[in-house]
């Protein structure tokens, strides 16, 4: 298998934008728009979501293209090889963080021109920003909102690996660093790890199990924005329709007054990456301990139509409003702690879409024993459990739809196939952990209150049945 990113998007999507001509014949007549609640593009503080036993959720953004990507910025993103990245995208980039009130942002640029620059550079400090130094040299920067919240930002690539939060650039010349962060093997990794970065996968749709193991990285992403949206994965990795996502898209460049929200363009091609899931728990059945996070490959390079809010298809605000990496620390303000957080697989994936989830909790009980959080061990016992609070969605209006709601716990025992231990509505839900093995949850939703925000569409792109949550394993021995 050769990995590979689509290269075709941009051209694929500019060569259908005829079908953005606003002629929808969804069905159903729009709802008085003005008798709606208002439509956020923003999101609550993730303060919101609750803590639990002293822990603080952060939302987070894995997995970002700055103007430091070739091909990021519609594939300018300077004005010539030697010149100055493009602010204004850069510009766009910090108000999407800032908007969807992300805590932290690992950014993951192509070796191209990410290797070529000065380590400190790509912390993108502007302004009020400040480095986070560690031994001398930057970990981070605080990334200034003019709200005065902050965002941590770190440094990573995505070639075949993607090594997050790194502390400095790989060792070597600017040519030995190019081979390195291009490298797709242990070699690799361990190059990545000298370096203070946390190795994470991308595309798992493209990778299989096998070759993956011998990595043996933190963490895998489950879901990849792009692989729904590239004509080419789609069809050859994933199995769908080679045009279906952005076709469907398109729709929403419908620009009348009666008109969907452009926000919700994601309900029309949102979709399991069902490979990528596969490999997940092919590695856990293995004895891997994995992390699954959500890759937003925010590169504001594929879909350069203009919606009806004022931005175009796929504006940074926009894709990170969609969904996040919550990881649940003591400190929110500390990347230590996120990146320990991530490392040790305490998160979960969120489609903040379809709302922000409040009172998620996830947790191993035993008798006489702390909770076990997530990421963590307990042992095998009788009367040890798996424990679920399900969420609702926050700050719901009752004057909208109820979503339906159903969660599961998975189990994936040694060498086995994953199986369904526990499934329902909540508002809670228990398995027993009296087997060997990892156990996780998924929480599914049919978003019915997104419906009327639909408008002239009609409701049927809220009556599916969607991802909405994500949570990485607890493990059993």
């Amino acid at each position: 298998m050769t990995w590979r990113k689509g290269r075709a998007l941009w051209a694929f999507a500019a060569a259908i934008l005829g079908l953005a001509c606003g002629d929808n014949d969804g069905g159903g007549g729009a709802p008085d728009a003005t008798a709606l609640p208002a439509w956020r593009m923003d999101l609550a503080p993730s303060s919101e979501m609750g803590a639990r036993r002293g822990l603080e959720p952060a939302r987070g953004i894995i997995h970002l293209h700055s103007p430091y990507s070739h091909d990021a910025c519609d594939g300018q993103p300077r004005a010539d090889e030697t010149g100055p990245i493009d602010e204004d995208c850069l510009a766009d980039l910090r108000a999407g963080l800032c908007t969807t009130r992300m805590d932290y942002a690992a950014l993951t640029d192509h070796d191209a021109t990410m290797a070529d620059e000065e380590f400190a550079d790509l912390f993108l400090v502007r302004g009020d920003d400040q480095l986070v130094m560690s031994e001398g040299g930057p970990i981070a920067s605080r990334l200034a909102c003019d709200d005065g919240s902050h965002v941590l930002l770190t440094v990573g690539g995505e070639n075949p690996i993607m090594p997050i939060m790194l502390d400095r650039h790989v060792s070597g010349t600017i040519e030995e660093r190019h081979a390195a962060y291009n490298g797709d093997d242990p070699a690799a990794v361990a190059a990545f790890r000298d370096a203070g970065a946390t190795v994470w996968i991308p595309h798992t749709e493209q990778r299989t199990a096998a070759e993956l193991e011998p990595l043996e990285p933190d963490g895998i992403e489950v879901y990849q924005l792009h692989a729904n949206i590239d004509p080419d994965i789609r069809e050859e990795y994933l199995g769908l329709d080679r045009a279906g996502a952005i076709s469907a898209a398109i729709e929403f460049a419908d620009l009348a007054d009666d008109g969907p929200v452009p926000d919700l363009a994601l309900l029309s091609f949102l979709s399991e990456n069902q490979p990528s899931l596969d490999t997940w728990d092919q590695l856990l059945a293995g004895g891997r301990r994995v992390a699954g996070s959500g890759g937003s490959d925010a590169h504001q390079n594929a879909l350069p139509i203009m919606l009806r809010d004022g931005e175009r298809g796929d504006s940074y605000r926009r894709v990170m409003r969609w969904f996040s990496n919550v990881v649940l620390v003591r400190d929110p303000s500390d990347i230590g702690q996120i990146e320990e957080a991530l490392r040790g697989g305490r998160l979960f994936v969120a489609f903040e879409l379809l709302g922000t989830p409040v009172g998620l909790d996830v947790r191993a009980e035993a008798a006489g024993e702390d909770p076990v959080e997530l990421g963590g061990t307990v042992a095998a016992a009788a009367g040890a459990s798996l424990e679920v609070a399900v969420p609702e969605v926050l700050d719901l209006d009752p004057s909208l739809p109820s979503p339906t709601i159903t969660a599961r716990i998975l189990y994936i025992p040694p060498d086995g196939e994953p199986e369904v231990v526990a499934e329902g509505a909540g508002p809670a839900l228990s398995a027993p952990l009296d087997a060997p093995g990892a156990y996780r949850v998924e929480i599914h939703m049919v978003p019915r209150h997104l419906g009327p925000y639909l408008g002239s569409f009609g409701t049927d792109y809220a009556e599916q049945t969607l991802p909405w949550i994500y949570a990485s394993p607890i493990y059993v021995e």
